[in-house]
């Protein structure tokens, strides 16, 4: 079997110099997970943007091409470069990440031209109507969602595959030796649809609360900031991996609280397609709690991995449970860490894109002979 090349196509990548986020992660996560399922017959080029032109590799397998990008775009998500055909042209299947992009648009287009096999994953990024608009997606070979709220958004006659997924449960694991668990832990990017001013005005007063994540949004920050005077909040706002296993081994529970509608009354249709930090969370055997918003409440099992919650007091009664029975944590941890295993590691994940690929490989070396 000769080596498959794989290009993945993401207006953004994920690094300290580009953006860190699950929309970055996750087509890297997927990347390693294809190469490593597949014992090498695959190779994936992560393709993205940035000032100058490089490459380097980021995994047994995996690489990342940078291209010069072309002008300077008003929005990150709409990064091209004249590059492009060039970097597409040796790969056997091409997959966008971010489909509601200027990124996508011009890539399903060079990959149609190139008679690239295309399949096309959104993030939840949108910067452009014309991919819906226009009904472009109708050119990629299979639509591959994260879960089946993601899927639910796409209106294509493309073939629509529900992949769920992706995190590294060899990286995120629980801790071999005895941890003392001592607080509420959310984990994400600061920013309204996040839901975090929620669980701060929710969180029970006797209990801690950690906040970790990148301050994207100033004027949010300073909001939440305010929000926890008088409460036991601490923000950490510069945690790498190894910080952030740490925090996941130390919680009671890891709480994802996104909301449909945020603080300043804007709407957000879709504001979780899968929510990579429970998923963390729970290969480090950390119990799970989400809003029931969403992808979110498809990766929690009730009162068995985790909990969902409808309203604020509900919220706060499932904190105190778990911060006074640390029974129940163990307990729900070492099953989330179970469910992971088995089927959200990004290796799971990466077998069954190989199995969804192949074919339409298969199906477009069949027609160029």
């Amino acid at each position: 079997m000769s080596v498959r090349k794989i290009a993945y196509l993401a207006p953004l990548y994920f690094d300290e110099q580009c953006y860190l986020g699950g929309g970055e992660r996750y087509p890297l996560n997927l990347a390693k997970g294809v190469v490593e399922s597949s014992s090498g017959n695959y190779e994936v080029e992560l393709v993205s943007f940035g000032p100058t032109s490089f490459r380097r590799e980021i995994a047994p397998g995996v690489s990342l091409r940078v291209l010069t990008a072309a002008g300077k775009p008003t929005h990150p998500l709409d990064m091209v470069s004249w590059e492009l055909p060039e970097a597409l042209a040796d790969a056997d299947l091409v997959h966008m990440h971010q489909a509601y992009t200027r990124c996508s648009e011009l890539g399903l287009l060079v990959a149609k031209q190139l008679r690239k096999p295309i399949c096309v994953t959104d993030h939840g990024g949108t910067s452009s109507p014309f991919v819906q608009h226009l009904g472009i997606l109708d050119l990629a070979d299979l639509i591959i969602a994260q879960s089946d709220f993601a899927a639910s958004f796409f209106q294509t006659s493309t073939p629509i595959e529900i992949i769920k997924g992706g995190v590294d449960a060899e990286r995120f694991t629980p801790s071999s030796k005895p941890v003392k668990r001592d607080r509420v832990l959310f984990v994400g990017r600061l920013l309204p649809h996040k839901g975090i001013d929620q669980l701060i005005a929710a969180i029970p007063p006797e209990l801690p609360l950690t906040v970790c994540g990148r301050p994207y949004d100033d004027g949010f920050f300073l909001r939440l900031q305010e929000a926890a005077v008088g409460k036991r909040v601490e923000f950490i706002t510069d945690a790498d991996d190894e910080r952030i296993l740490e925090l996941y081994r130390k919680a009671w529970v890891n709480i994802l609280p996104s909301v449909y509608v945020d603080c300043y009354g804007n709407m957000h249709r879709a504001p979780e397609l899968m929510g990579f930090t429970i998923l963390e969370a729970m290969a480090c055997g950390t119990p799970a709690i989400s809003s029931r918003v969403a992808a979110m409440p498809e990766f929690i099992r009730e009162g068995e991995t985790g909990f969902v919650f409808d309203n604020p007091d509900e919220l706060a009664t499932q904190l105190r449970r778990l911060a006074t029975d640390p029974g129940l944590v163990e307990t729900m941890g070492r099953q989330a860490r179970l469910v992971v295993e088995q089927e959200y590691d990004y290796r799971v994940a990466g077998a069954r894109l190989v199995d969804v690929y192949e074919p339409l490989i298969a199906r477009a070396w069949e027609v160029a002979a």
